[in-house]
């Protein structure tokens, strides 16, 4: 569950860019310090051709985050769907998200803490993306719901504390260099509190 996140490894010039974003920002730590010209040096390009692409650093950035979290959002999806017990499915979708922020714990970081400072865009991305989560965890337990009634539904605007607590609690085990495997069973107590009766 530990695979890097897919990111475009072959293509033309701007999947090179992307990925030169990715190799400059795991090599500065975040995106902050991060320079064009460390982009173009990663993706083996010129200014010229990074600028036929992207009209600045931060739009290069905001391609990369919509990449990064759709592939989370997927990985997710996948590990979630699929036959079995409803808890079981729950530990495999925070097991793959947790496997997938731990093969890329700079650029997830990035990701999720710097976005939301870039722009009005970068939040507006942010604030789908949030949603986009939380509908993923609702849709988790309405499948789960047509086999077992007796689960309580899902609201949005709990889903959305789930996944923002949960978000903010990834962060912090980052931060302290902690073992993002000690949160599995804390997010799966959450989710099957709110939802089993």
């Amino acid at each position: 569950m530990s695979a890097a996140l897919p990111l475009p490894l072959q293509g033309g010039f701007r999947e090179r860019l992307l990925v030169g974003m990715a190799e400059a920002i795991r090599e500065r730590g975040e995106l902050k310090p991060v320079t064009v010209a460390e982009v173009v040096r990663h993706a083996h390009t010129s200014r010229r051709t990074f600028y036929q692409h992207f009209p600045d650093r931060d739009a290069c950035f905001l391609a990369l985050f919509d990449i990064v979290t759709a592939a989370l959002l997927e990985t997710i999806a996948d590990a979630a769907t699929g036959e079995g017990p409803y808890v079981d499915r729950v530990d495999r979708a925070v097991a793959a998200y947790l496997g997938a922020i731990a093969a890329e714990p700079v650029l997830t970081r990035a990701c999720i803490q710097e976005t939301p400072s870039l722009s009005a865009e970068g939040m507006a991305r942010v604030r789908d993306v949030n949603e986009r989560w939380a509908r993923q965890i609702m849709l988790l337990v309405e499948e789960a719901r047509q086999h077992d009634p007796t689960l309580r539904p899902l609201p949005l605007e709990v889903a959305t504390i789930i996944t923002g607590g949960f978000r903010d609690l990834v962060i912090a085990a980052l931060d302290q260099g902690r073992d993002l495997t000690e949160l599995q069973d804390v997010a799966g107590d959450v989710l099957r509190r709110m939802t089993m009766n």
